[in-house]
């Protein structure tokens, strides 16, 4: 019974949320998170919540970007990251779903509106042009993911998100060294 209300509760919230709110995915995620944990009685989750649909999005966000660096791109070197950045990053959101799935967040389908004006900013462009922006872009979002994971990591609510977290840091800097390699190799090319 207690379920079967939670799902009614939740569907309804989703509804509401999704039919009369332009927000984008990210918040409209998070507060779908939200609702169903204060629902079941679990308060203090909006960090965590937030975590996971600003997680999803810069996944969808970078694996998108590959894909099209792996057309636009001139630079091997940009296709050969581009390459890198999908895989983790598909690797990165299997793992987050799962957790998700788990311990009932939400998480964004679409890219968050900030991710999208991103992601039309950089394919706009062309050629060379195409491969500093990606690059420069790249570098720029490594610095905040890298930032939030932290944050997450030491003060996350959900422990099977803060080991998330604290596993993901590893790759994620090796990923910001790559980027700024490969930055200033174009810089100086």
């Amino acid at each position: 019974m207690k379920k079967t209300v939670l799902t009614v509760l939740s569907a309804t919230a989703l509804f509401f949320t999704t039919a009369c709110s332009p927000d984008d995915s990210i918040e409209q995620a998070t507060e779908q998170s939200v609702q169903q944990f204060e629902a079941a009685g679990v308060e203090g989750m909006r960090n965590d919540a937030l975590f996971v649909a600003e997680a999803a999005s810069a996944s969808l966000l970078e694996m998108q970007l590959g894909e099209a660096a792996l057309d636009a791109a001139v630079s091997p070197e940009v296709r050969e990251l581009a390459q890198e950045m999908m895989q983790a990053n598909q690797q990165m959101l299997n793992e987050l779903q799962q957790i998700a799935s788990q311990s009932n967040f939400v998480l964004p389908t679409t890219l968050g509106s900030r991710h999208h004006d991103i992601y039309q900013e950089i394919t706009a462009k062309t050629g060379i042009a195409f491969d500093l922006a990606y690059v420069n872009r790249l570098s720029d979002e490594q610095e905040e993911i890298i930032e939030r994971y932290e944050d997450i990591a030491e003060n996350g609510q959900a422990m099977e998100l803060k080991q998330y977290a604290s596993k993901q840091l590893p790759l994620l800097r090796r990923h910001q060294q790559l980027v700024e390699e490969l930055e200033e190799k174009i810089k100086n090319a």
